[in-house]
């Protein structure tokens, strides 16, 4: 009873994870699902584009090291269940919080330190316990995979902003529960695995001439950004995963990420009052799985093509190649769109979605009260609301919303 019921689970776990992890001979496949709603609108990209998005370390500790430069604190939720793949019982949650300070303003040494924490659960839904022959209920349990994320981030600007990260995850895998039965016994595993990564930031236009303006009048004046940036991680770096009662072991899903991104837009001034009026971000980035043979025989190798899986944004069998775009539009309103292809997937699954937030408003407000209560709520607040859809069109489209609230710039009043 308990092998038939073992593989009752597995078939039912592999159905619900095949769709986005052809390769399912892995265990705890659930880590390669990216719980941001921002990145997930992008392709489900968060490598190499630099992101304040606090889910962002989980894709690359380093983005910790970067936006502790200017964000203090900030914290992630959802507002509503995500139904994953549509599927009513198939629960992702998640929450985010991340903190960092700049120490340049204490220090004079442009240094940054980060924090990260996340948790992430994933929730099978409702399975019934029945003897080997009587279809009779005798119990119930609820499958669930979860991890807690600590992270920490060390970001360095020297004119090009040069990011570090490094990431623990405690996971506690649960899959099956055959109580009452005389051969009773939970399947359950614990485990911890370790990410790092890397991430460059380089400000082009400010290295060759930080004061470029342009000027449409005495009063309204322009300054143009653009950025080049690079990212490289490995997650889910550990020991192979025994679960209880079964003896043999299986293979972490171990990956790579490596990508590029590129940034462009431009502040305006309109007397005393700058703001950003437009930016444009566009990154591609390749993900690949490292798992090669299974049952009892397999080894981790790089089957990743930079050109072909990153330049010319072509997937493969063996890795996901993701390419987002996101246009953001005076602090008020961003809308990005993106895709992926590879692991199984011959068409591109497209993404998208849209972000509204807080600081434009604050700013407009602040500048139309002229009251120190509302300049300080500009300077130091900010809240943002994401809706995206993942599998946009598709029988798994999945719809994911979050909130955000950020306490920045902290540093000016020390």
């Amino acid at each position: 009873m308990k092998a038939n019921l073992l593989v009752l689970i597995l078939i039912s776990l592999l159905t619900f994870t095949t769709a986005i992890f052809p390769q399912g001979e892995v265990s705890i496949p659930f880590l390669l699902l990216n719980p941001s709603p921002s990145n997930s609108a992008m392709g489900g990209t968060g490598t190499a584009l630099p992101t304040d998005d606090p889910f962002g370390f989980l894709w690359n500790p380093a983005q910790l090291g970067y936006t502790s430069q200017t964000n203090n604190l900030s914290f992630n939720f959802y507002p509503a269940d995500i139904k994953w793949l549509g599927i009513d019982q198939v629960e992702l949650k998640s929450l985010a919080f991340n903190a960092g300070f700049n120490f340049k303003s204490l220090t004079g040494i442009p240094l940054s330190l980060g924090f990260g924490y996340s948790n992430v659960k994933f929730k099978l839904g409702e399975f019934v316990i029945t003897g080997p022959n009587n279809p009779e209920p005798l119990g119930t349990y609820k499958p669930e995979y979860s991890y807690h994320a600590y992270s920490f981030g060390l970001g360095l600007d020297f004119g090009a902003q040069l990011s570090i990260g490094y990431s623990i995850k405690d996971i506690n895998s649960f899959l099956a529960d055959t109580l009452p039965h005389p051969d009773s016994g939970e399947v359950r595993a614990k485990n911890k695995v370790n990410d790092f990564g890397i991430l460059i930031n380089v400000p082009v236009i400010k290295l060759i001439n930080d004061k470029v303006q342009i000027s449409f009048n005495e009063e309204i004046k322009a300054y143009p950004t653009f950025n080049i940036s690079f990212g490289y991680s490995k997650s889910n770096i550990g020991d192979s995963v025994q679960f209880s009662g079964i003896p043999q072991s299986s293979p972490l899903p171990r990956v790579e990420r490596i990508g590029y991104g590129i940034s462009t837009g431009f502040d305006l001034t309109i007397n005393d009052f700058r703001f950003n009026a437009f930016n444009l971000s566009f990154t591609s980035a390749a993900q690949d799985f490292l798992v090669s043979g299974y049952s009892n025989s397999w080894e981790y190798q790089d089957d990743l093509d930079f050109w072909d899986n990153v330049i010319l944004i072509k997937g493969s069998n063996r890795v996901f190649s993701r390419t987002g775009t996101k246009l953001d539009f005076a602090e008020t309103f961003s809308f990005a769109f993106g895709h992926f292809s590879g692991w199984g997937y011959s068409d591109p699954q497209k993404t998208n979605g849209y972000e509204i937030r807080a600081k434009g408003l604050l700013k407009l407000f602040a500048l139309l009260a002229q009251n120190p209560i509302t300049d300080f709520i500009r300077d130091y607040l900010d809240i943002r609301y994401y809706n995206t859809n993942y599998f946009e069109a598709h029988e798994f489209e999945t719809k994911m919303t979050g909130l955000a609230i950020y306490v920045h710039n902290l540093n000016s009043l020390f």
